[in-house]
């Protein structure tokens, strides 16, 4: 770039939450501001615009001052941007790099970090894309050991989050500890018991909209007393807000958190977290709802996907229980009026509601149902009573190989993915080395640069999940003893009920009835609870 004696220079100048304190933001603003200033007064130059982002990342470039400063380089305003290091201009190393290698040059726009001793117009800019992999470590390490703080904290009970459960509050004395917020609490309590009375989430929050309760988010703001971002929503309940409300384990007394986690360090987003992985420590303060009535909503939570009743108004017999071998829907209870009376049947209820675009019927009476599942029953209680001991080390071995099988192949995508990592670190390290050494073209350069990139951050988001699943399958534990326990006194029972159907079996999946040796068939496969790997096939002829 051709040196001139004067320029129409912008100064820049950014600072986020994670660079300094709240009490020296500002400060720090100024002094950037007087620094450059000053360095563009001493070089005679004039000082054609000033940009602040104040509380913005530098990891992204949605900033609304730095995107002001691109439209007036595009305008002509300025032709030169000062900054006071590299890491105020941004923290990505891939994107910086196309600021000060690309977009400035290729617009004759010069431009000057100070104390990096970075000047476009020079032949002193080697170190340049180092400096960003370093500006850009700083957030990732950052991001690092805040997350590590929050889990220490949540482990140890605190309360790590911004903004408490509708109903508690933070503590004056101790903003890590909860206590109950009285006036919200009493709606908390009233939420639960009329749930837990046989009330549907719909209805409870038709109510609560019609008194003119506020929700819990327009609660939050009106407390805070701040405008609530989306004020069409401040009295708004609707029956997902009560659903999730009654999921919440802190209204027992029980700190429930790592709900959500954040996506990447260069991105706000966030995603939910499996309630499984929940970290939850159990009495860290006051409980809002008794135990028992909280035990009522939950089993209530669990079927109420599947509530389906029968003509005497009681859930029917497989509620929830029985699948659709082709498309996986639920089997949606109907009653059948035929002449001479009632049937109770199921049949795909995708293709209830949707026809045979979607899938089809997979027709079922409940009385066959019933006596298929009662034979498949009566087969494992005899295996039971015969030979008890012989049976649990048989499902013992099924579910432990089937889980060392899966186990083994989420370990070496873990390995495979770390080593993996590993090699594209090493890969970027050397394209720098050989950029520097003039043996790659620039467009190459920057082409390679941003595939490893996006490689390395699509496995890094990886890891986690991997790491999540090996977890999972070491400590989940089957009690086959239990199962074998509770089929074996099946024996002397005629009947089925609810109960045991909920109790041993945790689904059934049917399929379509096909045609096979001139006969009608169809497949009925029972995979029961607590030893999972105990499917039976039954190949039912329909009569």
């Amino acid at each position: 770039m051709e040196l001139q004696n004067t320029y129409n220079a912008g100064i820049y100048c950014r600072l986020s939450r994670d660079d300094n304190n709240g009490s020296l933001e500002s400060m720090s603003i100024l002094n950037q501001r007087q620094i450059l200033s000053d360095y563009v007064k001493e070089k005679g130059w004039n000082l054609a615009g000033t940009y602040i982002d104040d509380g913005y990342t530098g990891t992204n470039y949605e900033r609304p001052d730095f995107k002001r400063m691109l439209n007036d380089i595009e305008a002509g305003r300025i032709n030169c941007v000062v900054t006071k290091d590299l890491s105020r201009l941004g923290r990505n190393y891939v994107q910086t790099g196309y600021y000060t290698e690309d977009y400035f040059p290729t617009r004759n726009v010069r431009y000057i970090a100070i104390n990096d001793s970075i000047d476009t117009a020079r032949d002193n800019n080697d170190i340049a894309p180092f400096q960003n992999i370093l500006n850009e470590y700083y957030p990732r390490a950052v991001s690092k050991a805040v997350r590590q703080v929050k889990q220490k904290g949540a482990q140890q009970g605190k309360f790590m989050n911004s903004k408490p459960p509708y109903g508690l509050v933070k503590s004056p004395l101790d903003k890590h500890k909860l206590i109950v917020d009285e006036d919200p609490a009493e709606i908390v309590r009233s939420i639960f018991r009329q749930y837990a009375a046989g009330d549907s989430a719909r209805f409870i929050a038709t109510k609560l909209n019609s008194a003119g309760v506020l929700s819990p988010r327009g609660f939050y703001y009106e407390r805070l007393g701040r405008p609530n971002p989306k004020p069409g929503e401040s009295t708004t309940w609707c029956s997902n807000t009560v659903v999730q409300l009654l999921k919440n384990p802190a209204y027992i007394g029980n700190m429930a958190q790592g709900k959500r986690s954040v996506v990447s360090f260069k991105t706000k987003k966030r995603r939910f977290v499996r309630q499984d992985d929940w970290i939850i420590v159990e009495g860290t303060h006051e409980a809002i709802i008794d135990r028992e009535t909280w035990d009522i909503a939950q089993q209530r939570l669990l079927e109420r996907k599947h509530i389906m009743t029968n003509s005497n108004d009681e859930i029917s017999l497989f509620a929830g229980i029985l699948r659709c071998a082709d498309c996986g829907g639920s089997l949606a209870f109907n009653v059948k009026r035929m002449t001479g009376g009632e049937k109770n049947i199921y049949k795909c209820s995708r293709y209830a509601n949707h026809g045979k675009g979607i899938c089809s019927a997979h027709y079922i009476t409940e009385d066959r149902l019933i006596e298929v599942v009662k034979e498949d029953l009566r087969r494992n209680a005899a295996l039971a009573a015969a030979d008890e001991k012989a049976l649990i080390n048989k499902l013992l071995l099924d579910v432990n190989a089937g889980y060392a099988k899966e186990s083994q192949a989420h370990r070496q995508k873990f390995r495979d993915t770390e080593r993996r990592i590993t090699s594209i670190s090493a890969a970027v390290k050397k394209l720098f080395e050989e950029k520097l050494a003039g043996n790659v073209p620039e467009s190459l350069f920057k082409t390679l640069l941003s595939d490893y990139e996006r490689e390395q951050t699509a496995l890094e988001l990886k890891l986690p999940e991997l790491h999540r699943a090996i977890a999972s399958m070491e400590t989940e534990q089957r009690d086959v003893s239990e199962w074998v326990d509770k089929i074996r006194r099946y024996i002397d029972r005629d009947g089925l009920d609810r109960e045991t159907v909920v109790a041993l079996i945790e689904c059934i999946t049917v399929s379509e009835v096909y045609e096979q040796d001139g006969a009608a068939k169809q497949d009925i496969t029972i995979r029961y609870r607590f030893a999972h790997s105990t499917k039976r096939k039954k190949e039912s002829s329909i009569a």
